[in-house]
């Protein structure tokens, strides 16, 4: 599912969104990672947008593109546990993402069924995003500063694989019903399959310039990871805006979403690093259309998440000849609390 272009008419629509958030807190399976999170202060922002455009082919058909473009930053303290003077060090990493081309069908005709449908699609993720973004950065202990593959993975533009996307996107408009009349509830998802293993871009644990313990030898590089998301919600206009011309068609809405990347691929081995890991939410929004426009706001606060540990561990200073023993504690696993989404669809 593209989001924000399951509305509007006309042949073709023409959809700009950009969705942030900021995170600075690490999380080791449910749990807050206070410690480690003191230690290393980490900073993620990330900032999307997006140009996306749909072509209508006929009522029931209709072919979606979508290329992203990302404005990140990610800073942290080196070394992490200040074994020496303490600084903070950071990059920002900007450029176009991977480019989503997706073929739509709506498994019943719109025409008969304007209140209620299923739209089923699939697509292709094509790597057109940088998945080797490199700048001067210190190791870990602070020091031997040299051009490295920045981190974690997720300010990166692309992942460097070619993917394949399954999307589902229903919806359900009440007509009879005194209550629920007016109200559309809705339910969407999307799948993203990454065959590929690695991306040979180097990981954290590659970089970090530190001793390591037989149990990092495998995650040198990056890995090409699956992700999903899903997502269900109720649209409903505002009450006491019937006879006000100018909000008739503003509608509130709540949506509850469920993201994340997997452990282990669906096709293909899931070798390198990576950090799965899941978040739910849930959030208010608002849509508005005048015209052939429309706004849409969403406001996702974060209520669960989870991170594994096991897999998105990183070593850590040593402050010995030897590495540092394996600690599954020492997670870069950062959640943001909340996200704003931002959306305008222009139909022509």
């Amino acid at each position: 599912m593209i989001p924000g272009l399951g509305s509007g008419s006309g042949k073709f629509q023409l959809s700009l969104g950009w969705r942030a958030s900021r995170a600075n807190r690490s999380y080791n399976g449910y749990d807050y990672n206070e410690t480690f999170t003191n230690s290393w202060k980490p900073y993620l922002r990330q900032s999307v947008l997006d140009v996306t455009a749909r072509y209508n082919a006929n009522r029931r058909v209709a072919i979606v593109g979508s290329m992203p473009i990302v404005m990140n930053n990610f800073s942290m303290l080196f070394p992490p546990k200040g074994q020496a003077a303490v600084m903070r060090d950071g990059w920002n990493i900007s450029g176009i993402g991977d480019l989503a081309l997706i073929a739509q069908t709506s498994l019943l005709d719109p025409k008969d069924h304007p209140y209620g449908n299923c739209i089923v699609g699939l697509g292709i993720k094509i790597p057109t995003g940088n998945w080797d973004e490199r700048r001067v950065i210190p190791n870990l202990n602070g020091t031997n500063f040299a051009s490295r593959a920045v981190y974690p993975a997720a300010v990166m533009p692309g992942d460097g694989g070619t993917g394949i996307i399954a999307t589902v996107d229903a919806f359900k408009t009440f007509r009879k019903n005194r209550f629920l009349r007016g109200k559309t509830v809705f339910v969407g998802g999307s799948y993203l399959v990454n065959p590929r293993n690695t991306n040979g871009t180097s990981s954290i644990v590659g970089s970090s310039g530190v001793p390591l313990t037989p149990n990092f030898l495998d995650q040198l590089t990056n890995s090409v990871a699956d992700a999903y998301s899903v997502q269900a919600g109720l649209t409903m206009k505002v009450p006491g805006t019937w006879q006000r011309p100018r909000l008739k068609n503003l509608r509130v809405r709540a949506v509850g979403r469920f993201e994340g990347v997997r452990a282990h691929d669906l096709i293909g081995p899931a070798g390198g690093y990576r950090q799965p890991g899941y978040a739910m939410s849930v959030g208010p929004g608002l849509t508005y259309s005048s015209g052939k426009d429309l706004f849409m706001v969403d406001v996702p606060i974060v209520f669960s998440q989870y991170i594994n540990a096991q897999r998105s561990a990183v070593p850590g200073p040593t402050s010995g000849p030897g590495p540092a023993p394996f600690n599954p504690e020492r997670n870069l696993g950062l959640v943001a609390p909340m996200s704003i989404s931002l959306r305008y669809i222009r139909s022509f």
